[in-house]
């Protein structure tokens, strides 16, 4: 799952964000170029996770985080970030 994160932190730069006060738009720039037609919503905890990936990110770092940042159980974080971790990969990979 480390190697996602790395991947996904490679992938930014290819994304523009707009914080929309509730949500986060992550929409893919292509030939540097917005493409507002496949963008991503993601919601706070999506959006802080999103922040939160770097060159030095890791799943326990970012587990750290989470729970430093939301009122939320370590079980809970665990299984979200199993799901969501893939997922970004997948859509910051196809675009």
């Amino acid at each position: 799952m480390n190697a996602l994160l790395q991947e996904i932190n490679h992938r930014k730069p290819y994304f523009v964000c707009k914080n929309t006060g509730e949500e986060l738009l992550l929409i893919p720039l292509k030939d540097n170029v917005a493409d507002f037609n496949q963008y991503l919503v993601l919601n706070e905890l999506g959006a802080f996770i999103w922040e939160q990936i770097n060159i030095n990110s890791s799943v326990a770092l970012l587990q750290d985080a989470i729970f430093n940042e939301f009122d939320v159980p370590l079980s809970q974080i665990q299984h979200d970030l199993t799901k969501f971790i893939p997922e970004l990969h997948q859509y910051t990979s196809s675009k």
